[in-house]
Order: C-alpha cells, then sequence, then structure tokens
C-alpha cells in the first residue's frame, strides 16, 4: 500500500501541473509527458515496503530458531525501527539457551517479515561473531551462510549483522557448546531428545539459501502408541512459479530415520489423497512446480523403529501458492 499511495501522490502532482500552467507548446507537453514516464517507472522500480528481515539459526537441535534483534536502525514505508543494546554480550546471555556440539555445522537464514509488509531485501552484506568473556571472535562464514561452532565447550554469544543500503539490523543468540549434545543414537530403546536431533529443511532451489515456508512437528517422541495420529491443517503457503523446485533435505538426522513417507494433503478435508514411500538410502527429494501441484500441500512423514515398534514420529509440511 505504501508504493500504491506514494505513486498516486506523484500522479496527482503531474496532473495538477498540466492542468494550472495550461500547457499548449508541443515541446513543453513532450517534456512533461517524458517526466510522467520517469515518474512512474520510478514508482515501480522503488520497494517502499521492507521491513526488518526476521533472523533464524539452522542447527542440529533447533530448526529456524529466530534470533534476537538488539541494535537495529531501520528505514521503511512501513515505519521506523530504532533499538538500542549497549551490551549485547549481556543482553544476549540474557536469552534462552541454544545448546550444540563442539564443531556443530549450522547456518543462518532471512526472511521477510509479513506483518511489516516486507519483500525481500536486495544483496545485504552479512556479518558473524562470537562473543566470550568481553573477546570477538569473527566467524568465516561459508556458501549459503553456512559454518561451523568452535570446539571449545562454553557460554558464547552469538553476534549477526545484516546491512542493506543504509539500513541495518543486529541480532543476537545465547549459545551453549556442550558434549552431551552429541547423543544421536538409540540407547536403551530410546531416540535423542527431539529438541538434539537435526531437523530437515526446506529449500527453494536457486534461492540464495533461503528457508522456504514449512511447518516442523513432533507427533510421538519414545511414546508413541496407536492412538499417536497426527491432524493435517492449513497451512501458510510459500511463493512458487511454475519450473521451480524445491529440495527437501535431512542428511542431518542422526540416527536416519527408518522409513519416509511423502504425503499429498487435501486442501479442502485436510485428508491424505496420495501416499509416496522415499527411499532409505537417499536423505533429500526434489518436488517440481507444475500446473498439477501449483496449490498442492505436502507432508513428509519421518518414522523411527525398533523391528515393527514406532518409537519415534514427525512430520514437515510446506504448500505451494
Amino acid at each position: 500500500m505504501g508504493r500504491i499511495f506514494k505513486c498516486a501522490q506523484r500522479l496527482k502532482v503531474i496532473h495538477l501541473f498540466k492542468e494550472d500552467a495550461n500547457i499548449k507548446n508541443t515541446k513543453h507537453t513532450i517534456f512533461v509527458g517524458v517526466l510522467f514516464i520517469f515518474l512512474l517507472t520510478g514508482c515501480f522500480g522503488e520497494d517502499y515496503d521492507v521491513g526488518v528481515p526476521i533472523a533464524h539459526l539452522q542447527t542440529g537441535s533447533k530448526i529456524n530458531l529466530q534470533l534476537t534483534e538488539a541494535n537495529v536502525s531501520w528505514r521503511s514505508s512501513s515505519g521506523e525501527v530504532d533499538e538500542t543494546i549497549d551490551n549485547i554480550e549481556e543482553f544476549g546471555s540474557a536469552q534462552d539457551e541454544i545448546r550444540v556440539s563442539p564443531n556443530q555445522k549450522a547456518s543462518l537464514e532471512f526472511k521477510e517479515n509479513e506483518e511489516n509488509g516486507g519483500d525481500i531485501w536486495t544483496d545485504p552484506t552479512i556479518k558473524a561473531s562470537l562473543w566470550k568473556n568481553g573477546k570477538q571472535t569473527n566467524i568465516d562464514l561459508k556458501d549459503s551462510r553456512q559454518f561451523h561452532f568452535p570446539t571449545n565447550e562454553g557460554n558464547y554469544v552469538l553476534e549477526v549483522n545484516l546491512i542493506d543500503s543504509a539500513n541495518k539490523a543486529q541480532y543476537i543468540a545465547n549459545i551453549v557448546i556442550d558434549k552431551t549434545s552429541q547423543q544421536n543414537e538409540v540407547t536403551g530403546g530410546k531416540l535423542p531428545k527431539f529438541t538434539f536431533m537435526a531437523m530437515p529443511t526446506v529449500k527453494k532451489i536457486n534461492s540464495d539459501g533461503l528457508v522456504f515456508d514449512n511447518s516442523y512437528d513432533e507427533v510421538c517422541w519414545n511414546n508413541c502408541s496407536d492412538d499417536s495420529t497426527y491432524k493435517y491443517s492449513e497451512i501458510h503457503s510459500g511463493d512458487v512459479e511454475l519450473g521451480d523446485k524445491l529440495l527437501i533435505e535431512w542428511s542431518e538426522m542422526e540416527p536416519h530415520p527408518t522409513e519416509v513417507n511423502l504425503h499429498q494433503i487435501d486442501t479442502k478435508d485436510y485428508k491424505v489423497i496420495e501416499k509416496v514411500e522415499i527411499d532409505t538410502n537417499t536423505a533429500s527429494i526434489e518436488i517440481g512446480v507444475g500446473e498439477e501441484n501449483s496449490n498442492a500441500q505436502y507432508a513428509i512423514e519421518f518414522l523411527w523403529k525398533e523391528g515393527n515398534e514406532i518409537i519415534g514420529k514427525s512430520m514437515l509440511n510446506f504448500r505451494l501458492e
């Protein structure tokens, strides 16, 4: 709405200018016409509605864990955001703990802030570092903003900075590096804690590592029964175009699921209309977007079994639009 309103204001100004000046000279008329087109082009070219992005940390213990905003200076037609934190290490240490393993792989992911009416920002600069006892250590971000946490155990504060033109946003997280988070096998018939398990990811191929909207739910864990059913429901859809491809991966899951099933969900009554078993020798699938599934909803079911007994079940949901 901000873009439309500003464009309307500009067109109104041009219209009044033409009336008041009572332009009869052909050269002047051409000039005004060119100016009109130039301003109209500017209306479509500018992006007035880019809110503060939402930052997530993808680790083996949580999926899409939202980071906390710290120092922010952001201007858009959605409003102005100014936040100031004097001591980010102290502020970060007060946040909920995120427990990770030594040398654990992680990545940073950013999503548009829909509550702020924002579109995706353009070509931002991303920097990250860790704080411990007043000392800052820069993080070397690899492709798709991936990195590894240090091998030394202890408490750290993760600092992430996103810079886009004149706008700046800083995010923090309270990180605890702990060897006990490395449990990754079935012990005594029990899976590791669900929050210690790596989670699947959904990304649009060639989208610079951006996460595709999804939800991931625990259905039952270490206490499954015949009553452990899952109720599908309407979920927020991700934007796709014909010809796009989605990549769903679960290679980081330890232990690996015993069985993986792809469900297509009827968006009218939210019942399973098709079920396809996925080869467990692979840890990823691609879904292409065509006319037949451009508005489809999917769920991927992950099962962990001991013999014929289900000891863990989780569900990854996503919808195309």
